[in-house]
């Protein structure tokens, strides 16, 4: 390496120091061809010049062929560069034909990629690299800078939170020690804040100020005559790129994040101890978890994930929700993360889904359509409030039963029974997914849509507590008569209880169910009104999935102008009157509460 370009590198880190053993031996990372040779350290951002060619804006470089208004000049000192043995060379007419080249091409990558989380947030997380690179002017001068080959957007996001211009990276802190000297003490002034007193903008500064740093040293051919340095670099720069490592399938996504989210869980002490998170976790057998009282039979485990990754409890919610809202993902904008309970379930599923995956007579293929069962029935754990109980399978069915019998709607005992009846009936095949191909006959209702009006009668409740009970048995559920004895077939052997019997013959859609006798119009009419809108969900659903030829969304593309005008005319309607409802309710509830009676004295 040059001295000039030795020098400039020495002024960039922030801990000299830990640099100079690996100057001495440099590190080595692989590429096609060779070895790029490198040191990595923490760096002073303002250190660092972004790439004024950055490829991601390669689409929107103008050309003079094009006869569009196009700087040769940016075109001609760009291909101007040359490979040293641990540097770049490159000419410029001016420092502010550079300076220019670099702001115009750090503009374009602001405007094209933006970092989620926003770089404010969390600072540069991912490490660039980038080369040391000699510019030399027309005017003799000459100037070295850090320049960035990758990670050209993360550099240009945190200089712009710090204030920084292409004049100050190119020429202010490259000029002398004074600049940055100037920098660090602002930094360190924000630090020496007391907490309170520090600005969002501030601590977004301080978080920029510094970042992990590869530079690129040198390159290592396989062969004499073999790729130089730049062509190195273009070659790792192309890596990063275009040959990109494939995404985790959603299955280990989900896995990963499921254990994020329990082990947030019992760090806050919302398990009853270890063995209740190993046996969450699927690291027990259901006999061991049994032999340290944590389960009598196998629904019980289902049922505790279920609540922990739907409860409505403010702080379990807010233990599950912190690993998945830190999470990044790529193609998300929104700063505000919206955690609600249909981000959550597909990671209590894949939980559950470790009792099956690998044990015998569950090939994979059965394993995923218990999942997509699961999935699609989690939703009656928002039917009302609800939790897990001990209690025995009679006392929750005789508690469910005459929860219904009072108020002519399901309470926290039927909804726990519909969640324990979910585990089995997806294991046992007894309930399947919405289809869509026996036309006027398709059955569309979720499997969660099912369940509920499962809990819309008496006999559904019993239907629900049956499956519990010949689940735990460790047989398949049959069909039960009126009285709740099996329904035997021409064999003699019960008829086991499917699909089309839930669906088509015992709980059709438009149903309304039994109605205790006696019951007030006032809940029956309540119960239709949800109905309708479960049904309104649904169509609204079935006509987003209507495809043309090209597997595109129709109504994506053609909408529905004339119709949804009228519609939402009749629905702003009435969620007018559902919101002066609501209004009365809370007034009423209010008026009529019982005031908390007096402590009593002894």
């Amino acid at each position: 390496m040059s001295e000039q370009a030795a020098t400039a590198m020495s002024t960039i880190w922030v801990q000299p120091k830990d640099i100079l053993p690996q100057v001495h031996q440099p590190r080595r990372m692989r590429i096609p061809g060779g070895n790029l040779l490198f040191v990595e350290g923490l760096v002073w951002v303002p250190r660092l010049v972004a790439d004024p060619f950055n490829p991601r804006n390669a689409a929107e470089h103008l050309y003079p062929l094009s006869g569009a208004t196009a700087s040769t000049g940016e075109q001609d000192f760009a291909s101007s560069l040359t490979s040293g043995q641990a540097e770049l060379r490159m000419r410029a007419p001016s420092k502010d034909a550079l300076m220019n080249a670099v702001s115009a091409g750090m503009q374009k990558t602001r405007s094209n990629n933006t970092p989620y989380p926003p770089i404010g947030d969390q600072g540069i997380m991912d490490a660039p690299f980038g080369v040391m690179t000699v510019i030399e002017f027309d005017d003799g001068s000459e100037i070295a800078v850090p320049e960035v080959r990758e990670g050209s957007t993360r550099v240009s996001h945190a200089q712009a939170k710090l204030d920084l211009e292409p004049e100050d990276t190119i020429q202010r802190m490259p000029s002398g020690s004074r600049a940055i000297k100037d920098f660090v003490a602002e930094i360190n002034s924000i630090v020496d804040k007391p907490a309170g007193a520090v600005s969002e903008d501030e601590k977004a500064r301080v978080r920029c100020a510094t970042a992990n740093f590869i530079l690129i040293v040198g390159f290592e051919a396989d062969a004499p005559n073999g790729l130089n340095l730049a062509e190195a670099l273009k070659i790792k720069v192309a890596q990063e790129h275009l040959n990109t490592k494939r995404d985790w399938s959603e299955t280990a996504q989900n896995s990963v994040m499921a254990d994020d989210c329990l082990e947030s869980v019992f760090g806050e002490g919302f398990l009853g101890g270890g063995d209740e998170y190993s046996w969450l976790r699927g690291l027990m057998t259901l006999d061991e978890a049994a032999n340290v009282g944590l389960s009598r039979d196998p629904d019980d485990r289902s049922t505790r994930l279920f609540w922990l990754f739907t409860t409505k409890d403010s702080s379990v919610h807010n233990a599950i929700r912190r690993p998945i809202a830190f999470v990044l993902r790529k193609d998300n904008s929104r700063k505000q993360i919206h955690v609600r309970n249909t981000t959550k379930t597909p990671y209590a599923v894949e939980l559950v889904a470790r009792e099956f995956r690998g044990r015998t007579g569950y090939p994979e293929s059965r394993v995923e359509r218990i999942v997509r069962v699961l999935e699609n029935g989690a939703k009656i754990t928002d039917a009302g409030p609800w939790t897990m109980t001990s209690r025995t399978l009679n006392a929750l069915e005789k508690a469910a039963r005459a929860e219904f019998a009072a108020t002519g709607k399901p309470g926290a005992s039927c909804i726990e029974l519909a969640v324990r009846a979910l585990y089995f009936a997806a294991v046992h095949d007894v309930i399947r997914v919405p289809r869509n191909d026996e036309r006027e006959r398709s059955d569309r209702r979720s499997v969660a849509q099912v369940l509920e009006a499962m809990l819309q009668s008496d006999r559904g409740l019993v239907q629900l507590a049956s499956i519990v009970r010949d689940g735990r048995r460790g047989q398949s559920p049959v069909l039960r008569d009126e009285v709740g004895q099996p329904v035997p077939a021409a064999d003699g052997e019960p008829v086991l209880l499917k699909n089309d019997n839930i669906r088509y013959d015992l709980y059709p859609k438009g149903q309304a169910g039994d109605r205790p006798s006696g019951q007030d119009p006032f809940l029956a009419a309540q119960a239709m009104l949800k109905e309708a809108v479960n049904a309104l969900v649904t169509a609204t659903e079935d006509i987003s999935k209507v495809q043309d030829a090209d597997g595109n969304s129709v109504v994506e593309q053609q909408g529905l102008p004339t119709e949804v005008r009228s519609w939402r005319k009749e629905l702003s309607g009435v969620l007018d009157q559902l919101s002066d409802w609501q209004d009365i309710g809370v007034e009423y509830r209010a008026a009529n509460a019982e005031a908390p009676a007096s402590r009593s004295t002894t």
